[in-house]
């Protein structure tokens, strides 16, 4: 498979790194990932079946991520109305002036802003493992627990995890790594087979050979910790809208897709049994099919 680079320039002179994949002509797609994370957790088979069966299908790195520009955060703060117009660019830099936005965690959020906001760039909204209030996620990572929220806080298995990094942080890169892939393992929300487990493996290796500073990709904690909620703003999404939300999502329960559901107008919710906050390479096999199988619709 072969995916087509090519960067983006935005008005604050930052170089967003973009892949696209798929015949220019088709209907576009843009995959939006989460926090910290590259372009590249798109799993290339995900995003090779998407252009296989119609679509123009676009992924990138974050500012803060990859192969896109540093930004110095205490300089230069930025939040996620910022990351959104990141996205808008990317879009307008590819020529594209309406796509199917997809987004994951944090890019559910970006995904959220564009249907809410920019109505005329979204021909559908796919929501995955995401949520219309950050807070709680947030206030829990910072070890502030006051219950003063509708929706649940994180698993404790996932405080667990943020807490041990805070109070021993890794000292060298093989226990950032290691650290990493306990994290992702959580994210799972279930024991991966020999395949899947290769496959993360071989994308945390890559990501930390491409990531330019490996401290960065935390300023995204920071831009969402600047932003605000969307419970409200929801409301106003007219695109249609398929939720997708694992029964095993540690970070979100399955109540914040449940709400998101409950609050976007044109919305359908599905719920994967075995899925946690991200899905697995072999379960992206039944992602993708049921996002081709919505989209085709439009």
């Amino acid at each position: 498979m072969i995916f087509n680079s090519k960067i983006i320039k935005t008005k604050e002179e930052l170089e967003i790194y973009t892949e696209s994949i798929g015949v220019l002509e088709n209907p576009p797609i843009i995959l939006i990932m989460g926090a910290m994370n590259q372009g590249l957790f798109w799993y290339d088979s995900f995003c090779q079946t998407l252009a296989d069966n119609g679509f123009y299908v676009i992924r990138f790195d974050h500012r803060d991520t990859g192969l896109s520009s540093v930004v110095d955060f205490q300089k230069n703060p930025y939040n996620l109305d910022d990351l959104t117009n990141d996205v808008l660019e990317i879009l307008d830099g590819y020529k594209i002036s309406k796509a199917h936005i997809v987004g994951i965690s944090m890019g559910g959020y970006i995904a959220q802003l564009i249907a809410a906001k920019f109505s005329d760039k979204t021909k559908t909204l796919t929501l995955i493992s995401t949520t219309a209030d950050h807070r709680p996620y947030m206030d829990a990572t910072m070890g502030n627990f006051n219950n003063k929220y509708e929706l649940p806080y994180p698993s404790l298995k996932f405080i667990e995890y943020i807490e041990k990094n805070k109070n021993d942080p890794p000292k060298n890169d093989e226990e950032f790594r290691n650290s990493q892939i306990e994290g992702w393992k959580i994210f799972f929300g279930h024991e991966l087979n020999k395949e899947d487990f290769g496959e993360l493996i071989k994308l945390v290796d890559l990501s930390n050979r491409r990531n330019k500073n490996k401290s960065s990709p935390f300023n995204h904690g920071l831009a969402v910790a600047n932003s605000k909620e969307r419970s409200e703003i929801i409301k106003n999404i007219k695109s249609s809208t398929f939720i997708i939300h694992g029964k095993n999502d540690l970070c979100f329960s399955v109540e914040h897709g449940q709400f998101l559901h409950k609050n976007i107008p044109n919305s359908k919710l599905e719920i994967v049994g075995n899925m946690g906050h991200m899905f697995s390479l072999s379960e992206s096999n039944i992602i993708v099919a049921d996002i081709i199988k919505y989209l085709l619709r439009y």
